[in-house]
C-alpha cells in the first residue's frame, strides 16, 4: 500500500484545467508540472487497488508503494534542491506547511470517520488496538505502531486494521522531516555538488536494501522489513537521487541536451522507458508477497525501473510514453490518487462477502463506493485547503485548524466509544466461572439434573463454539468447559500457508496434562472434540515440509488424530468429533486460501472418519450437512448468520444454533 502524494505546486500556479509543460527543464523560480507523472501515479493506484480487492488478479500490486516512493522523492528532492540553487537555503517552515495543507485534512477526515464506524461494526477484541493505530496515523508513525504491535502486514487472522494502509503515509511524512533538514544542512555540497549528493542518496539506497535483506528470513513474516522506514527507503532514496540531480539546473540541462542531443539517443531512451514500464507490469503480476527476491535487491531494482520512467517523462515530454501518461484520464485519476488511497482500504476491510456480495460483484461495489467517496474527499476537503477557497484565504492555517479540530474529536472517540477493551479469553479454560454474570437463569444450572455438562477441547472453532454455548447455557440447559484454545491444532507442528511460516503459539506446550487434568475435574461431562483449520495446511516437522497430497501428510494428521482421541477416551467416555466444514467463502482475500479448498477439506474428513470408525468410542457429528450441505457454504441459518467476519469462527448466534441441532442427538449418548 501507498500514499500517492501529488506534484507540490504553489496555489498560483496551479491552473483551473491542466496542462502540460513542455520544457523538460527546470526553470529557476518556478515549479514545473508535469502530467505524466500524475499518469505514473494513476498505474500506481490502480495496482494498489486491484491488489487489495483483487489479489489473485495482482498479486504483487503492493509494489505501486514503490512507485509512489521514487515520484515522491524525486519531487521533492528536486523541489528541496531547486530552492537551495536559487536562494542557497531551504525555507522548512514553507515546505512543512505545503505538506500539512496537502495532507493533514483529508487525513483526519478519514480517521474520524473510520473511528466512528469501527465503533458500530468492530468487536471489542478488533477495537483493542484501534486506539494506537488512531494515534500512529495523526502522529505519522503507523508503521511503527504496526512493528512493535507485532502486526503481520500481510496475512492476518480475522478482519484487518482500517488504518493497515496508512504506514505508507507514516513512512513518507518521516521522510518529508528528515530531507529537507539534511538537506539544508549540507546545503554548500547540494549547490557546488549535486552530483555527488545523488551518489550518496544511492549509497544509502543500497544500504537500505541491504538491512532489508539481513531482516527478511526465507519462511518467516517479512513485516518488520517491509514496513521500517529503515529498511524501506530504497525507492524514496532513488528517486531523491534523481530528484537531485533534476533540480541542478546545470545538470539537468547537460543531461537534457544530451537526450535530445540525437535522433538515436532520444529513441533508445524512450524505448528503455517503455521497457522499464512493461517491466513494472510484469513484475506486480508475475511476482508476490512472498517473492524472496524482492525483499533481497528486487526492491532497489524495482525503484531504479521507475526512476528510469520519471527521468523518460521529464526529460522527453515529446515521447510516446510521455505522451500516454498524460492521456487525460490517467491524469485525473493520478490527481485523485491521495484520495483514493486514503478511503479504498477502509472500504475494503467494512464492505465485507457478509454484506451479501461476493466474486466480482463484491469488488465493483468495492471499488464503486471508493470511488465516490475518494471523489467527494478530493473535491469537498483534499482541493479546497490545498489550492481552493480555504487555501487563497487563509493559506495553510485553515488546514492546519480543521487537522487539529478533527484530531479533538478523534481523541474524543478513542477515549470513549472506540477506547481499548480486554481482549476476550483465548481459552475455554479462562471463561469466567460463574455464568450467572451473564444470564441470570444460569445460577441454578449446576444443581438442575437436566443440566448437560460439556467440555469442549480443540482450536478456536471449538472456542468459539463453546463460548456461544456458555453465553448462553440457561437457554440451552448446559454448561460448558474444556481445553479449546485459539492457535492450538490436533496435530502439533507449525504450518506453512502460501510460502509462510506460522508457527504454533506457546500456549499449546502441554496440552495432554492439561487435558487431562480437566476430565479429571468433572468425569461425568460429555467431551468433543472440533479442530481441523490448521490440520489443512501443510505442517512443517523437524523433518521438513509436510505437504498436502503426500502420504506422509495424511499419516501425520491421522496419528496426531489418534494420540488426541486416545487421551479423550482413555476413561472410557464417548468422544464426539466435529467433521470439517466449508472455511471461508472462496473470497480472494482469504488469509488462508488452502483452508477453502475442498480437496484439502475432503481428504481431512476422509482422515477423520477413517480414525473414528477404527475407535470404538468415537462419534462422528455430522455437522456439515447443516452448515456444508454438498460441500456448499452456508451463510446463515433461519435468518441467523453463522459466520463471524473472518469467516471461519462461528459467531455467537450461530453457535447457538449449532448448539440447538446438536444437543438433540447429543443427549442420546448419555
Amino acid at each position: 500500500m501507498a500514499s500517492p502524494v501529488d506534484q507540490d505546486r504553489p496555489i498560483a500556479a496551479v491552473p483551473t484545467s491542466v496542462t502540460f509543460a513542455e520544457d523538460p527543464g527546470w526553470r529557476s523560480g518556478s515549479e514545473l508540472y508535469v502530467g505524466g507523472l500524475d499518469g505514473l501515479r494513476a498505474i500506481a493506484i490502480v495496482a494498489v487497488v486491484v491488489f487489495h480487492f483483487a489479489p489473485s488478479v495482482l498479486p504483487a500490486g503492493f509494489l505501486g508503494v514503490d512507485v509512489f516512493f521514487v515520484v515522491s522523492g524525486f519531487l521533492i528532492g528536486r523541489l528541496v534542491t531547486c530552492e537551495i540553487e536559487r536562494s542557497g537555503a531551504v525555507s522548512i517552515g514553507a515546505f512543512w506547511m505545503r505538506r500539512v495543507r496537502r495532507l493533514l485534512p483529508a487525513l483526519a477526515t478519514v480517521t474520524v470517520v473510520v473511528l466512528s464506524v469501527s465503533a458500530v461494526k468492530l468487536s471489542n477484541d478488533e477495537l483493542h488496538n484501534i486506539r494506537a493505530q488512531a494515534i500512529g496515523a495523526l502522529l505519522y508513525c503507523g508503521n511503527w505502531v504496526l512493528i512493535f504491535t507485532k502486526s503481520n502486514y500481510f496475512t492476518g487472522l480475522g478482519r484487518p486494521s482500517p488504518f493497515l494502509h496508512l504506514w505508507t503515509l507514516a513512512v513518507e511524512e518521516q521522510f518529508y522531516v528528515v530531507l529537507p533538514l539534511a538537506m539544508f544542512a549540507a546545503r554548500r555540497i547540494v549547490a557546488r555538488h549535486p552530483v555527488r549528493v545523488a551518489g550518496i542518496a544511492l549509497v544509502g539506497a543500497v544500504a537500505s536494501t541491504v538491512w532489508m535483506g539481513v531482516l527478511v528470513a526465507p519462511t518467516a513474516d517479512p513485516s518488520r522489513a517491509y514496513l521500517g522506514s529503515d529498511s524501506h527507503a530504497m525507492g524514496l532514496l532513488v528517486g531523491v537521487a534523481l530528484g537531485v540531480l533534476a533540480g541542478s539546473e546545470r545538470t539537468w540541462r547537460r543531461f537534457s541536451t544530451w537526450a535530445r542531443s540525437a535522433a538515436g539517443t532520444a529513441r533508445a531512451a524512450s524505448h528503455l522507458a517503455v521497457a522499464s514500464l512493461v517491466a513494472i507490469l510484469l513484475t506486480m503480476r508475475l511476482a508476490d508477497e512472498r517473492t524472496l527476491a524482492l525483499y533481497r535487491g528486487g526492491l532497489l531494482v524495482f525503484a531504479v525501473l521507475c526512476a528510469i520512467v520519471v527521468a523518460v517523462v521529464v526529460t522527453l515530454p515529446t515521447a510516446p510514453i510521455a505522451r500516454w501518461l498524460r492521456m487525460p484520464w490517467l491524469v485525473a485519476i493520478g490527481l485523485r490518487s491521495y484520495s483514493l488511497y486514503l478511503w479504498h482500504w477502509p472500504v475494503r476491510v467494512f464492505l465485507t462477502p457478509s454484506s451479501g456480495l461476493d466474486g466480482g460483484m463484491l469488488f465493483v461495489a468495492r471499488l464503486l463506493v471508493s470511488v465516490a467517496f475518494a471523489e467527494i474527499s478530493f473535491r469537498v476537503i483534499e482541493r479546497p485547503f490545498r489550492v481552493g477557497t480555504v487555501a487563497r484565504r487563509v493559506g495553510s492555517r485553515g488546514a492546519g485548524v480543521y487537522f487539529v479540530a478533527l484530531t479533538i474529536v478523534a481523541t474524543a472517540l478513542v477515549v470513549t466509544v472506540d477506547a481499548p477493551k480486554p481482549l476476550p479469553p483465548t481459552s475455554l479454560a479462562d471463561l469466567p466461572a460463574a455464568p450467572a454474570t451473564v444470564n441470570p437463569k444460569n445460577v441454578s444450572l449446576t444443581s438442575n439434573p437436566t443440566t448437560l455438562r460439556v467440555d469442549l477441547f480443540g482450536d478456536s472453532t471449538a472456542f468459539a463454539l463453546g463460548v456461544g454455548g456458555a453465553f448462553h447455557a440457561g437457554e440451552l440447559g448446559i454448561t460448558v468447559g474444556g481445553d479449546a484454545r485459539v492457535g492450538c491444532a490436533v496435530t502439533p507442528t507449525d504450518q506453512m500457508s502460501e510460502g509462510w511460516l506460522i508457527s504454533a503459539p506457546t500456549i499449546c506446550v502441554g496440552w495432554r496434562s492439561r487435558w487431562q487434568a480437566t476430565m479429571r475435574k468433572d468425569p461425568h461431562a460429555h467431551l468433543a472434540l472440533m479442530s481441523g483449520a490448521w490440520e489443512l495446511l501443510d505442517q512443517v516437522t523437524p523433518m521438513g515440509v509436510v505437504r498436502f497430497g503426500t502420504r506422509a501428510w495424511t499419516d501425520l494428521n491421522a496419528s496426531s488424530l489418534r494420540a488426541a482421541l486416545d487421551v479423550l477416551t482413555a476413561d472410557g467416555r464417548t468422544v464426539s468429533l466435529f467433521e470439517v466444514p466449508c472455511y471461508g467463502t472462496g473470497d480472494s482475500t482469504d488469509s488462508f486460501p488452502a483452508r477453502s479448498d475442498p480437496r484439502r477439506i475432503a481428504a481431512l474428513n476422509g482422515i477423520y472418519t477413517d480414525v473414528a470408525h477404527s475407535m470404538p468410542r468415537v462419534q462422528i457429528v455430522h455437522w456439515r450437512t447443516l452448515v456444508c450441505p454438498g460441500g456448499h457454504r452456508v451463510e446463515s441459518v433461519g435468518g441467523v448468520r453463522l459466520w463471524k467476519i473472518d469467516d471461519q469462527h462461528l459467531a455467537a448466534a450461530g453457535a447457538v444454533v449449532i448448539w440447538k441441532w446438536w444437543l438433540p442427538q447429543l443427549r442420546t449418548l448419555r
